[in-house]
């Protein structure tokens, strides 16, 4: 089949969704050729170049465009004129995003009129334009993107999936929503209005795969007509690249051309024992991002005083840029959002434990055996990755840990350790078992 491939994200700086949009592709493109892709760069918010409101005429989307394309001081006027436009259209609507100023709502044919009609004045969306592609369904990479907010705004990415789904379906075409997390939000009630558009697309669809059992079992509950089947992430069909014969001893020959530095050319060394930290995908680590920093300069200076071996900070997430400043205060190197996806993987997969909240860097740790001391995060994900991984001891610390539980989550961490190459074969093991599962998804998708 000919495929439109939607959510891939590799354009985000994010190591999950670097690499879970990787492994969902190479598993699709097995029987089928993707013709199309609707990447992650303008699906889950603003970039403040969108241009509409649902009182502009259609006439001056169509001389906004003419202009674009005609004038070479463009960049210069659009920044200062339209610019204008926006702020003040942000300022008279209480909900900008999915409101009269985006074109995407929870009435999808409303939102596909809406996109056509403002194209010539934003060409930067022509990508989600169905009408421009020949193709026979879209494979939609579900990875965290059906967060059932509230307001449903807060979670505009699943608005923008949605409408396209909508889309594929009214023309007449299959589609197959794959590697879906479905959640409430930690931090807002459960969205029942847009739980039931959802269901009523999901469906339409030929194939609803879920990642995890939580998400399953809330599919179930909540979305009781997708029929939701369960596949492992595909992220763990890496089993095999992450445990072939290259290793990462050191960073130097990985080392990013945005942080180019002569220490981190002697610094960065995994040939023996490391630990590594990042932080979570929990807005909560937000909110005082000087307690945060607080919070985890003391993780590290007290990890630091108890492990005999190397620690290493991770930025796997633009979330996690707090991290650079930990790094300078507790004088521990940081490994960069920018590294090679490969090369993160394989140094986490060989780490001697990852303490973090984050979900996808998880499993790349996993898939190597390294045993994982979990945070919070923005759902139930890393809950239910510790039964997926059928953990022993299965517990979330906080996302901002305390001073009592930064002492707990060291000595797990240090327990971890001390439990040797046993543990890490148990965690390898369930990790396979788990690849061999993915492979239904070349199955699926004909």
């Amino acid at each position: 089949m000919k495929i439109i491939y939607v959510s891939d994200n590799r354009v985000r700086g994010n190591y999950g969704c670097r690499a879970t949009s990787t492994a969902l592709s190479q598993l699709v493109r097995q029987n089928n050729e993707i013709v199309g892709v609707v990447t992650g760069k303008y699906t889950n918010y603003d970039t403040n170049k969108l241009f509409f409101c649902k009182y502009f005429p259609t006439w001056l989307y169509k001389l906004v465009g003419k202009w674009k394309n005609n004038n070479k001081h463009r960049e210069i006027i659009e920044s200062l004129l339209f610019g204008t436009i926006r702020r003040i259209s942000k300022l008279l609507s209480e909900n900008y995003y999915a409101g009269p100023c985006d074109f995407v709502s929870l009435d999808f044919e409303q939102s596909i009129l809406n996109l056509k009609k403002c194209l010539p004045a934003n060409p930067y969306l022509e990508e989600f334009n169905l009408d421009s592609y020949e193709f026979d369904a879209i494979v939609v990479n579900g990875e965290g993107s059906f967060i059932f907010s509230t307001p449903e705004w807060h979670w505009r990415e699943a608005l923008v999936i949605s409408m396209l789904v909508y889309w594929a379906l009214q023309k007449g075409k299959k589609v197959f929503f794959l590697n879906a997390m479905f959640s409430d939000e930690s931090t807002s009630p459960r969205n029942y209005k847009m739980l039931e558009s959802i269901d009523k697309l999901l469906a339409k669809c030929e194939v609803v795969s879920v990642r995890e059992n939580t998400s399953y079992q809330y599919a179930l509950h909540y979305l009781p007509h997708s029929h939701p089947i369960f596949i492992p992430d595909a992220l763990f069909s890496w089993y095999p690249l992450i445990n072939d014969k290259h290793i990462v001893v050191n960073y130097k020959y990985y080392i990013p051309h945005a942080v180019e530095d002569d220490l981190l050319y002697e610094s960065l060394d995994f040939s023996s024992p490391y630990i590594c930290i990042a932080g979570s995908s929990s807005v909560r680590t937000k909110m005082d991002i000087n307690q945060t920093i607080k919070s985890y300069t003391k993780l590290v200076s007290v990890l630091k005083e108890r492990f005999d071996g190397k620690i290493y900070l991770v930025e796997v997430c633009e979330g996690d840029k707090f991290l650079q400043e930990v790094s300078q205060l507790a004088n521990v190197p940081i490994i960069s959002i920018e590294t090679p996806i490969i090369a993160a993987a394989k140094i986490l997969a060989n780490a001697s434990v990852f303490i973090s909240g984050r979900y996808h860097p998880a499993i790349m740790a996993s898939l190597g055996g390294t045993p994982c001391v979990f945070m919070g995060s923005n759902s139930h994900k890393t809950t239910s990755l510790q039964h997926l991984l059928q953990y022993s001891f299965i517990h979330e610390f906080n996302e901002v840990p305390t001073n009592k539980e930064i002492d707990q989550m060291i000595d797990l961490a240090l327990s971890y350790y001390n439990q040797g190459i046993a543990l890490r074969n148990s965690i390898k093991n369930r990790t396979l078992q788990l690849c061999n599962e993915t492979q239904k998804i070349i199955d699926i998708v004909r």
